[in-house]
């Protein structure tokens, strides 16, 4: 799977950066749609995930945002981040 950067990720936080970084390497790692979702799902629990992104599937495709420090039940209009499968 190939990550597409769609928008600027806003470094506000060290723990942030790190997990966008483990994000990527999740996509760019697993090999079908079934691996993705489990190893997003695993990822989410075993982080603080939720406290600075959501993600979702569509059809052929996961996306990726970002949620604002300022109000963590906002989140930022741009996807950060997109992969096709």
């Amino acid at each position: 799977m190939d990550v597409i950067i769609e928008h600027i990720f806003c470094q506000y936080s060290d723990e942030a950066t790190a997990l966008y970084l483990r994000i990527i390497n999740v996509i760019l790692l697993s090999s079908d749609e079934e691996e993705l979702r489990a190893s997003m799902e695993k990822l989410r629990h075993t982080t603080n995930f939720d406290k600075y992104f959501i993600y979702g599937f569509g059809k052929h495709h996961i996306w990726v945002c970002l949620r604002k420090p300022s109000d963590r039940n906002k989140v930022f209009e741009n996807r950060v981040l997109m992969a096709q499968f």
